[in-house]
């Protein structure tokens, strides 16, 4: 069988790809760290928040409503399951009028709170949909430095070291069938201009769904009507992260993170300052020991931070931002040493965007009984956006790996033996077999 597999991220000193694992009570790749003694950094510590007056007091209580409003907003379409989707910021500016026991500036500035869920579902509120609305995972979520390299390495080693992946290889073209007396073929390109072609008794398709929804692969046949409409059903996000390093460290270094809520305004929004877009920086001095600042960002500013060619340019756009964060801000910010960006909305290998964000008028559950419903198909589909659970997330990715290797065996007839990953592979302790 042949897997085919996602365009990989860029990484260069500075990590640009996953780097968190979420849900760790219930992530299946939590073992490994210990196991393979990965330097790791829980950045749950309690954040500190800024408006553009500067940081907020303790006293700041429309993040309990915000928080509020979530509960309300699941409990709502759970008693009401037939109800019109809206936009979440529609939502929750209509609660916030109607909720008796709130106060005027917890009304003002609640949805502008809400937006913090932005940077975890990779899209904007007025996109974001009520009634799939994801808000915080409440397990811890872990920083890995060095990213899932080490893990990723450790997985591949013994495959490598037999030549199974191939790297290099741009899939054009998948044939599959259900008969059980053909193959299916999975066809490529090279830079070399040559045109392997891969033969298989079935497939799992882990190609992003941003991929799938450009048709940058074609399928022959084309795939069944149930999973077409899934696909149409489900959308993408773009999450997006600006690495800075500075010379010296001005911020505050024992808070893991600034996060950053723009004033209540009325629209049109002034796209020409970063004040105006809620925002999540990462303190990677108390994460690593670098000298450095991450913000994470989401649509549509994602798309247009990352079509700027000029550092200087970024960094003036981000740099009023950076301000606010001064412990003495008197003092000017200090000389910037590298600036780094992603650049996934342009690339179409990653899909033109991160990962899967449910908006207005979808339906995820469509994609996801779609793919129930051929439990038995020689080709099976894998990734985070193939899973309710952990979906957006590397152990959701993985486990969905695991759901769709274990229906292609069954189709072919295969006897599963229960194996996984982590039984049927050495420790560090022991070297990997060669």
């Amino acid at each position: 069988m042949w897997f085919v597999l996602p365009h990989s991220f860029l990484y260069t000193h500075i990590l640009l790809g996953a780097a968190w694992a979420h849900e760790t009570s219930q992530n299946k790749l939590i073992p490994l760290i210990g196991q393979l003694n990965i330097e790791h950094y829980y950045d749950d510590g309690a954040p500190l928040y800024f408006t553009r007056d500067g940081r907020l007091g303790s006293q700041f209580k429309a993040k309990k409503v915000a928080d509020e409003f979530a509960d309300y907003c699941e409990y709502y379409y759970e008693e009401n399951p037939d109800a019109e989707d809206k936009p979440a910021l529609d939502f929750i500016r209509e609660w916030v009028l109607t909720h008796p026991l709130v106060t005027e500036d917890e009304r003002l500035w609640a949805p502008q709170v809400a937006r913090e869920v932005e940077a975890w579902i990779g899209t904007s509120l007025e996109q974001a949909s009520s009634k799939h609305l994801a808000y915080f995972a409440i397990e811890r979520n872990l920083y890995m430095k060095g990213g899932y390299d080490t893990i990723v390495n450790w997985t591949a080693s013994n495959l490598r070291d037999q030549g199974i992946i191939r790297l290099g290889h741009v899939v054009n073209k998948i044939e599959w069938t259900e008969n059980a007396n053909k193959q299916c073929v999975v066809r490529t390109t090279t830079q070399d201009g040559k045109s392997p072609t891969f033969v298989a008794d079935g497939i799992v398709c882990t190609l992003p769904l941003g991929v799938l929804q450009h048709n940058l692969v074609k399928f022959s046949p084309a795939l069944p009507e149930d999973l077409s409409l899934g696909l149409k059903k489900i959308s993408y996000g773009a999450l997006g992260k600006i690495f800075v390093e500075f010379e010296s460290v001005f911020w505050p270094k024992d808070n893991d993170q600034f996060i950053y809520y723009p004033d209540p305004t009325t629209e049109p929004v002034d796209e020409s300052s970063i004040l105006s877009y809620m925002t999540v920086t990462s303190n990677n001095w108390i994460m690593g020991g670098t000298k450095e600042l991450s913000v994470q960002i989401v649509e549509p500013l994602t798309q247009r931070i990352e079509a700027m060619t000029s550092d200087k340019e970024i960094f003036a756009f981000f740099e009023p931002l950076f301000k606010l964060f001064r412990t003495e801000p008197y003092k000017k910010l200090p000389r910037v040493v590298n600036l780094e960006t992603t650049h996934w909305t342009q690339d179409p290998y990653a899909g033109f965007g991160t990962y899967s964000a449910d908006k207005v008028g979808d339906d995820p559950e469509i994609w996801t009984n779609a793919l129930d419903a051929r439990q038995t198909s020689k080709l099976q589909f894998a990734g985070e956006h193939c899973t309710q659970t952990g979906n957006g997330c590397v152990h959701g990715a993985f486990a969905s790996g695991e759901t769709a290797a274990i229906n292609l065996l069954a189709g072919l007839g295969v006897p599963y033996n229960g194996g996984d990953t982590f039984s049927k592979r050495p420790s560090r302790k022991s070297p990997p077999r060669h």
